[in-house]
């Protein structure tokens, strides 16, 4: 008879655990930081989620989608990622997802304050073609009143 009471108490201990609600991803921070080491400019980035339930899989992701890199942490715990700086520059975010939710942060340029070359020479081209066009269009209007 006293095999029966343990086996009550050991169901009761399991089916409340399975009614834990999951949480789902919230507040997430991104700190981006450049350093210079002595071996070159590094990129250092933080990522934290306030809370949510575990596993929390931290990435750290281009503008294009493409996943640079990825951790999966414990509440509480922090992704730290580290990459060399390169010669170009490039927008990041931080993302961090478990089984409930995904949130991210902003895009942050890196290294701050400068514009990607693709873009730069993309508008530099527009601008100069409309000023072209404008010139030609101001040149031609003056002839037409003479």
């Amino acid at each position: 008879m006293r095999v029966l009471p343990l086996l009550c108490l050991a169901a009761l201990a399991t089916s409340s655990s399975a009614k834990q609600e999951k949480e789902p991803v919230s507040q997430l921070q991104a700190d981006f930081t450049l350093l210079d080491r002595g071996s070159g400019l590094r990129v250092e980035v933080f990522c934290q989620a306030s809370s949510g339930s575990p596993p929390i899989t931290y990435r750290l992701v281009r503008r294009s989608g493409h996943i640079h890199m990825q951790q999966t942490r414990n509440p509480g715990q922090p992704a730290n990622f580290s990459f060399p700086l390169n010669q170009t520059s490039d927008w990041f975010r931080c993302q961090a997802e478990n089984d409930v939710s995904v949130q991210h942060t902003p895009f942050t340029l890196v290294p701050p304050g400068e514009l990607p070359q693709g873009p730069t020479f993309v508008l530099a081209g527009c601008l100069i073609s409309i000023i072209a066009i404008f010139s030609w269009k101001l040149s031609w209007t003056k002839q037409i009143r003479c």
